[in-house]
């Protein structure tokens, strides 16, 4: 059915650009399958992110949808069969969400507080008010929401909302991240502040999930996005840094040329030093898989070319195969992740680093040779003739073997026996039998 002009809380006119854009969004695949479950009385409404970047012409996301009070769960049930998957439920009543997996997104199912117009008041902005109902073809929004859309302002549909729910602080910023071109309204960043008081309140899942949508956006505007947070104090008092040190952190973020929320978190909390930011990691409930890659990261070599040799004219050592080598292995298995963090955050020669091991990155089987190199001779012949039986000292050898072998120093059995004989005797512990 065709969208027609605003009704309930909103009485604007849709262009016929914007009514062309709606069309579109309703024969969306996710929308067409929550129409179809539809029954009467059930009042089913696309509302949110998936409107709004309908009517800004871009392509939408996830699927948020409102239906009428007491029908929610048996709509996401309906909606879930017919898709193939669960509904599974979030949160308690009467903020339950249904979850609802479908093809490569996620279909949301909420349910109606205080009727269809006040349900609308309740969202974070007015450019996520917009509804549209998929029976009836029609939208519904608060006042001015179409021309806040036109003007790209973040404006609260009315006074409260962010003091109901600070997270709404970090969904400012995202937002401000993710629309490239929309700024807050005035008069609307005294609530902000105050709301930010109050966001440690919020649990560490629903903040993090915020700053990894952030973190995600280009490095321009998600940079924009934090300086912004940081402005109003919420930054400094979410990481706990002062304002040098934050400001530092937002700086390298902006300048990584990577979407992986974790790496720039990572930069974020570089400038507090290796020990703190680890802390905070945990505190914030991170994955222990983004912990310990942080701890890779944490250990790089940021300042490679610091007191490196020089040579007679005071040019750095060239870099080598050894460099490279080292470099890779010192940083699996996060090779890609801690080369685009050396170049956010190493000095010149740690950037002319990263940039070469980039190339061998690339090159699947190249990277597999540096990383599992084979040794030319059996491991007891090694040991022999290193003098050494099983422990630390053995294990130092074999490292320091894979890695004159990944760097091509080492090439064939012969060389690795020349290799072998110069470091005899390395250990104190005696041959074996």
């Amino acid at each position: 059915m065709a969208p027609r002009g605003g009704r309930g809380t909103g009485a604007a006119r849709l262009s016929a650009g914007s009514a062309r854009a709606l069309g579109l969004l309703a024969r969306r695949a996710d929308v067409a399958l929550a129409a179809s479950c539809a029954r009467p009385g059930d009042r089913v409404r696309a509302v949110g992110g998936a409107v709004r970047d309908a009517l800004l012409g871009r392509r939408g996301g996830d699927l948020d949808l409102s239906v009428a009070a007491g029908r929610s769960e048996a709509f996401a049930r309906r909606l879930a069969s017919r898709a193939g998957a669960r509904a599974v439920p979030v949160g308690t009543p009467p903020r339950r969400i249904f979850k609802v997996p479908f093809r490569d997104r996620e279909i949301d199912v909420w349910e109606e507080e205080g009727g269809p117009d006040q349900d609308l008041l309740r969202r974070d902005f007015t450019i996520n008010a917009i509804a549209f109902d998929l029976a009836e073809g029609a939208f519904a929004s608060p006042p001015g929401a179409l021309e806040d859309l036109r003007r790209r302002v973040l404006r609260a549909p009315r006074a409260g909302v962010f003091l109901e729910d600070p997270l709404r602080v970090l969904r400012a910023a995202r937002f401000l991240a993710e629309l490239p071109g929309f700024r807050i309204a005035r008069g609307a960043e005294a609530e902000i502040r105050a709301a930010g008081r109050f966001l440690r309140t919020v649990p560490e899942e629903r903040r993090l999930v915020e700053l990894d949508r952030l973190l995600a956006a280009p490095p321009k505007d998600r940079e924009r996005a934090l300086h912004f947070l940081e402005r109003l104090g919420i930054l400094s008092s979410l990481i706990r840094g002062g304002a040098p040190r934050t400001r530092r952190g937002i700086s390298l973020v902006g300048r990584l040329e990577s979407s992986d929320p974790r790496v720039a978190r990572a930069l974020l909390l570089l400038p507090l030093g290796p020990r703190k930011a680890a802390d905070l990691l945990r505190r914030w409930k991170t994955s222990r898989e983004e912990q310990r890659l942080a701890g890779r990261l944490f250990s790089l070599p940021l300042g490679a070319g610091r007191g490196a040799p020089r040579e007679r004219r005071g040019a750095p050592r060239p870099l080598t195969r050894r460099d490279v080598a080292e470099l890779l292995r010192r940083s699996s298995p996060f090779e890609k992740e801690s080369l685009l963090f050396l170049l956010a955050a190493g000095d010149a020669r740690a950037r002319d680093l990263a940039r070469a091991a980039l190339r061998l990155v690339r090159r699947p089987a190249a990277l597999r040779r540096i990383l599992r190199p084979e040794r030319p001779l059996p491991l007891e012949e090694i040991r022999r003739a290193l003098g050494l039986n099983e422990g630390p000292e053995l294990g130092k050898a074999l490292a320091e073997l894979d890695l004159a072998l990944a760097s091509g120093e080492i090439r064939g059995a012969k060389a690795a026996r020349v290799w072998l004989r110069s470091r005899a005797g390395v250990g104190n512990a005696s041959p074996g039998c």
